[in-house]
């Protein structure tokens, strides 16, 4: 077939049809219908397989009829035509036009699509039609509609499935929903036939766009053309207008399409930095440089179009706090080079035809016009196609919904005669920008490397910080770790097994020994599980002394249990254990076990992942006491109201240390004259409402690792909410607390970090503090040396030893509330509370009268000269926003 003329591409705006025309015919303003099938001169003629042409009308002329009756002469009935129609009016005014098309090409493919204006060379023309021609001489067209849904998986392979067959090559598809990710659509296409290319678009981005098919139009549908013929050349190519440059910044605070703040910075004040050295932008000049929203692979341009007060932007599109942003920009210059250098590439297949869809957004876009910007595919062959809301773009087996590109799709049945094409001048502003856009690329690969290599190394230290020295297996970290995530090995029971006496062992042989004897227990642990139990279990390192096995729940219970005692009596044998003789012949070992199943855990209650490891720790504890080498936690006797009482509460502290719900309230100390120089930290969590005391919780947490965490969190709170009032506070500290060397940094820095450090007190609350005073005497001498005080607590009670309680020269001294209690009725209590009050006058220690429950016990301590008073009588523990907001005054009482 001769090729009638090469074709010259007009514009269009939201899927508006890009026209074709003759290049030597300019078509007028007032151009009613205009029909491109004039020869021109412009190339030597060429035979040409596929053919093109177009042309536009108003459809409400009344010699319309006449007309597309003269173009059906031109272009006659063939079934390897396909006719595409592109309209920016409603349904209703094409309904006397778009039936004469099936009329007059019953045999041909015919379609089309609403779209919005069309630009015919220059102006924008409301309210036409246009129509492309494309002939092909082998190749067979067939077409499907379907009505849009939400399951675009399903949707995708009833529109494909019937109509892709091994010759198939390309799908043209059309469709106006304006769901932002479509893949699902294209996903059986992409996995079952990956060389079928996929080209087309979204005519629009409104719902209820229409499409017209087999003779009907269709609303809110999906159109799909397939292409078949096994030797049709296809190609495309996708050419992005906006480029992303520099950091990618955080949404920090947005309001639908208000933006103010990226990276809590304000956006206009971003924008002048980064733009114009501080200074403000022109208007305009903000919006050359929209933000490109990124989304997986969907991207968005928020353009700024509007000052707000308060710094920010007005954008055309809503953005979100978190949603990732970069800096885009666009230049005539690199859309035309690039361009250029496509369409090098195309004219290696030698295309007869071009099918070009272009993003809507570039008709208002400055890159010199249409013909312009197009100038280069348009000398490499015949072009159509339309602008679109989204453009489709099929490479390596995969089709994506693309937003602000032009994609290009070459074609040909016998590839033409290679036509010379202009060489592109590039604008000198070209080089610069491909240098800001590499350096940009460079920067991003070292921080994907820096990245990559932070995740390796976190990855390694991870992995040490779960993973055992001494034995290898992975610790109580990793256990619980494995507890949180369940899946796809489940635990449902565990076996706490601890050697009673390695602390002797080590003190007997050193720890070389010991380490030893621990690393051949973990071994033979492993060595006898696989005959012990039917299913695989895993051994962990608890606490110092202890193992923790698991296993799912396909090991039954009591077999498990079985299996687990018969370990401990084989392990008690260690010749048959250990492989050096020198850990032969040391002590015996002393092993106890205990084991929990999830079903043993209240039914009321979500456990969390520690509460299955309490349970087998206290199975072991209750094994231990009573001299048994085994216990489970279903038999151990006891109140078990009381027991799932206790899980619950692990359960609430659990919450509140994750919801920051533990909360220190004050107690007032009153001096003399009834002023408050002094408050008592006492922890509180405040729950669904609630205030709840230490005596609901604190007993069942001190055995659990929550306890550290709870003393950590009261620590952090006290000093963040007294640090700025002018009055000390005291902070309760028990033995265990004294040995946690994290929570003592902790203490540390916080005295270290400005804090007048006389006005902290540390109180120690437990007897067991002072039995064990040497080993915490250094401890307590260097939190002393930062400036802080200490007191003792409960003195006169659980305490015979007084040169040990002497011996850490205490600032402050509480007496026992049962002393202090009855001292308006006991005179032994009036002698010895004023026996020690003398005591500590002597050595300069002040004294505090803690449980002053009424002015008859408020009488007596004055008279004694104690230094400090509390008490119920006098003051409540409080919530320190009602200490500041009404500070308590008692001096009537004290007069």
């Amino acid at each position: 077939m001769k090729f009638q003329s090469p074709f010259v591409l007009t514009h269009n705006v939201a899927i508006r049809p890009l026209i074709v025309e003759p290049a030597s015919q300019a078509v007028s303003n007032d151009t009613i219908f205009n029909i491109d099938l004039q020869n021109t001169n412009t190339f030597n003629p060429l035979i040409m397989a596929v053919q093109i042409a177009s042309f536009s009308f108003r459809p409400r002329v009344e010699d319309g009829l006449h007309q597309l009756g003269e173009f059906n002469r031109r272009f006659p009935d063939h079934p390897n035509l396909l006719i595409l129609i592109f309209a920016n009016t409603s349904a209703d005014d094409l309904q006397p036009i778009l039936p004469w098309f099936e009329a007059l090409w019953p045999k041909a493919t015919v379609i089309g699509a609403q779209c919005g204006s069309i630009l015919n060379s220059g102006p924008l023309i409301e309210g036409e039609v246009l129509v492309q021609c494309l002939h092909f001489e082998r190749t067979t067209l067939r077409s499907q509609v379907l009505p849009w849904q939400s399951d675009l998986e399903t949707l995708g392979e009833r529109l494909y499935r019937p109509l892709i067959q091994d010759d198939t090559r390309l799908a043209l598809t059309f469709f106006s929903d304006p769901t932002p990710n479509c893949d699902d659509l294209f996903h059986w296409v992409n996995q079952h036939h990956p060389n079928v290319t996929i080209a087309g678009g979204r005519m629009t981005d409104q719902v209820g766009g229409w499409v017209f098919a087999q003779g009907l139009v269709h609303p809110n549908h999906c159109l799909v053309v397939t292409f078949d013929n096994p030797t049709l050349i296809v190609q495309s190519q996708a050419f992005s207008q906006w480029h992303q440059i520099g950091r990618t910044w955080t949404v920090t605070r947005a309001q639908g399409s208000k933006l103010f703040e990226l990276d809590n910075r304000p956006v206009q004040m971003l924008y002048d930095t980064y733009l114009n050295d501080n200074q403000p932008l022109n208007p305009a000049d903000y919006r050359n440089f929209p933000l490109m929203h990124t989304d997986g692979e969907q991207r968005r341009l928020c353009v700024p179009i509007d000052h707000l007060s308060g710094g920010g932007f007005q954008l055309s599109e809503p953005v979100k706090n978190g949603d990732k942003v970069r800096f885009a920009y666009s230049h005539p210059s690199i859309s035309r080079e690039a361009l250029s250098k496509g369409a090098q590439q195309l004219s290696d297949v030698r295309p007869e035809l071009l099918l070009a869809f272009n993003c809507q957004a570039r008709v208002s876009s400055d890159h010199g016009g249409p013909d312009l910007e197009l100038t280069p595919l348009r000398q490499l062959a015949p072009l159509g196609g339309a602008y679109c809301a989204g453009e489709l773009h099929h490479e390596n087996g995969r089709t994506q919904l693309l937003q602000h590109h032009l994609t290009v799709l070459a074609l040909a049945e016998d590839p033409a005669q290679q036509r010379p094409l202009l060489t592109y001048q590039s604008n000198a502003l070209t080089p610069l920008f491909h240098l800001i856009q590499e350096s940009v690329k460079d920067l991003d690969q070292v921080n994907r490397d820096l990245e990559a290599e932070v995740k390796i190394k976190t990855r390694e230290l991870f992995r040490k910080y779960e993973t055992d020295a001494i034995t290898g297996l992975a610790n109580r970290v990793g256990l619980l770790q494995c507890l949180r995530d369940a899946d796809p090995w489940p635990i449902a029971q565990v076996c706490s097994l601890k050697v009673n006496n390695l602390r002797q062992i080590n003190n007997l042989y050193g720890y070389a020994i010991g380490d030893q004897l621990l690393g051949d227990l973990s071994q033979a642990i492993q060595n006898h599980l696989p005959e012990l139990l039917p299913t695989t279990a895993l051994v962990f390192r608890g606490s110092p002394n202890e193992f923790l096995i698991v296993a799912p729940d396909a090991c039954a219970n009591q077999t498990f249990f079985r299996g687990m005692a018969q370990l401990t009596e084989r392990l008690q044998d260690q010749s048959d254990v250990f492989s050096a003789e020198r850990v032969r012949n040391v002590l015996p070992i002393l092993l106890t076990a205990g084991t929990a199943h999830r079903d043993e855990l209240p039914p009321n209650m979500t456990p969390g992942p520690e509460d299955l490891l309490i349970k087998a720790s206290e199975a072991r504890r209750h094994a231990y006491h009573h001299q048994l080498p085994i216990a489970r936690a279903l038999d151990m006797p006891g109140n078990d109201k009381h027991k799932r009482d206790g899980l619950i509460w692990l359960g609430r502290v659990r919450t509140a240390l994750a919801n920051d719900e533990i909360e220190p309230f004050i107690q007032p100390l009153f001096d003399a004259r009834g002023d408050v120089p002094h408050v008592e930290a006492l922890i509180r969590i405040r729950q669904d409402g609630r205030i709840y005391s230490p005596k609901d919780f604190l007993d069942l947490v001190k055995p659990t690792q929550l306890y550290p965490r709870l003393s950590m969190r009261m620590i952090d709170e006290t000093f963040r909410l007294l640090k700025d009032l002018n009055i000390g506070f005291t902070l309760n500290f028990t033995a265990r607390d004294l040995g946690n060397t994290e929570l003592i940094e902790r203490l540390k820095n916080w005295l270290r970090s400005g804090i007048e450090a006389e006005r902290v007190t540390l109180e120690i609350v437990e007897s067991d503090g002072l039995r064990d005073f040497q080993r915490f005497a250094i401890t307590l001498m260097e939190l002393r040396r930062l400036g802080c005080k200490l007191a003792i607590d409960d003195f006169g009670s659980a305490y015979s030893n007084l040169e040990r309680v002497l011996h850490l020269k205490p600032d402050w001294i509480k007496l026992d509330g049962s002393l202090i209690r009855n001292l308006d009725e006991s005179e032994v209590s009036r002698i010895l509370v004023k026996r020690v009050v003398q005591l500590c006058q002597d050595l300069n220690i002040r004294t505090v009268a803690e449980h002053v429950h009424s002015n008859d016990i408020l009488s007596v301590v004055k008279q004694m000269e104690v230094d400090y008073f509390q008490g119920f009588h006098l003051a409540e523990p409080m919530a320190v926003a009602d200490f500041c907001a009404n500070r308590p005054q008692r001096q009537e009482m004290f007069a």
